[in-house]
């Protein structure tokens, strides 16, 4: 577990802690709905505060990408805690403000309750059982936003809703703290277009076999961001408004950008026909520890398919001053997929800490973790494995690494799951 995780898991349990002392004189059926439902509450705020990526948490994650695992495990545990509330039906005979505050309190906290069930059932599954069906991204997006908007009903609801303590209690404080931050959380996410974008503009459009190669200059501020980190992307026209993340790669001094988008999706099909030079973009970013620089003095990069993004614009920015010994694999399906060439090969030709290869399975037959150690002269069990490409190469790999007795010291990756 990460200390973000640890931290958040702390702040969800001691609500279920504080609602014991809060309602010792009721029955056991309403301790414990009162503790699910106080836990679940504490977990809605965190999740809605995890939704402003913050970029100052990351750390305590390890990258954006783990806050979003995170957020999904939340969401899990929120979807179980209300049915806990909902079915062990608690003894609420205790102190109201006014009658008619309360009645609507507990229709805004029905009505919450079946909005969350829905949206949490339809944000966990994304496919529906013994169907090919998957719910389009598009549309799991805009009923998402629809969330902050439920919690501000189940802030409501545990406001005035009857309760068998007064507000003077340490956990209607401690509610009351989350229910703040949640709803001021939620109204940073609807300006967030406004507050954290870059305004960008399509220079260059270069449409290969394995990706379209989107090239643009900053109109205005220029966007913050490291070699291998990602950014939110989305072209200010019809059909492609949608932000997604993409990793950037490459970025230079002025700010210009480019991504390698692979064509995979419905919206990256899209980009790939409809984005032209001139279009506007809107950039949020960067995200991401994926970085060679908190590396060993020994790195491996492994890159498979469009996976190799990342790579392109941390080898693109190497001096070969960086005091790190870099061999790296670019495995493609077929050879006309490869994008970055030119970069990679005139880096290992000019650099004496940078070594090349590519694998094209095609032509050299499938890659495995024996034709990793027998194309470099670095020992993996000696260096760090940097990866980015399908998890199952990734596993693969590492099984493979292990069983030869030469399993890296540690293994980077990051896990593009947004939702």
């Amino acid at each position: 577990m990460t200390a973000g995780s640890i931290v958040a898991t702390v702040l969800i349990a001691l609500a279920g802690l504080l609602a014991v002392p809060a309602v010792s004189h009721t029955n056991a059926g309403t301790t414990f709905s009162l503790m699910a439902s106080s836990m679940a509450f504490v977990a809605m705020g965190i999740a809605q505060f995890m939704a402003t990526r913050p970029p100052f948490i990351e750390k305590l994650f390890g990258g954006l990408d783990r806050i979003y695992q995170f957020h999904r495990k939340i969401g899990i545990a929120v979807l179980c805690l209300i049915l806990v509330h909902y079915f062990v039906t608690p003894d609420f005979q205790g102190l109201s403000l006014t009658s008619g505050s309360n009645r609507l309190a507990k229709t805004a906290g029905e009505w919450a309750f079946y909005g969350f069930v829905f949206l949490l059932i339809l944000s966990i599954v994304k496919v529906i059982p013994k169907t090919r069906f998957q719910i389009p991204y598009q549309y799991w997006r805009v009923t998402h936003r629809f969330i902050g908007l439920l919690f501000v009903l189940v802030a409501f609801h545990q406001m005035f809703i009857k309760r068998p303590y007064d507000s003077t209690a340490l956990l209607a404080t401690y509610l009351n703290l989350f229910a703040l931050l949640g709803v001021a959380s939620y109204a940073y996410t609807q300006l967030l277009p406004w507050l954290r974008t870059r305004k960008y503009e399509v220079a260059d459009v270069v449409r290969h076999d394995g990706a379209t190669i989107i090239t643009a200059k900053p109109t205005g501020r220029k966007l913050k961001a490291l070699p291998g980190q990602f950014g939110f992307f989305r072209v200010n026209k019809s059909g492609l408004r949608e932000p997604h993340p993409f990793t950037i790669a490459g970025i230079e001094d002025d700010g210009t950008v480019r991504f390698a988008i692979k064509p995979l999706g419905d919206y990256t099909k899209a980009l790939r026909e409809g984005v032209a030079v001139g279009d506007p973009l809107t950039l949020e970013g960067g995200y991401g520890h994926f970085n060679h620089r908190r590396g060993g003095n020994k790195q491996i990069w492994l890159a498979g398919g469009i996976g190799v993004t990342p790579f392109l614009a941390m080898a693109s920015r190497l001096k070969g001053d960086e005091g790190q010994d870099i061999h790296m694999v670019y495995c493609v399906r077929d050879g006309a997929e490869a994008i970055g060439l030119d970069t990679f090969r005139k880096q290992a030709e000019k650099l004496g800490n940078f070594s090349f290869v590519l694998h094209n399975s095609a032509t050299d037959g499938r890659f495995d973790a024996s034709k990793l150690v027998s194309g470099t002269a670095m020992n993996p069990a000696e260096a760090d494995l940097w990866f980015c490409g399908p998890p199952p190469l990734r596993l693969a790999i590492e099984k493979g690494l292990k069983d030869l007795g030469k399993a890296p010291r540690r293994v980077e990756f990051e896990r593009f799951e947004f939702r």
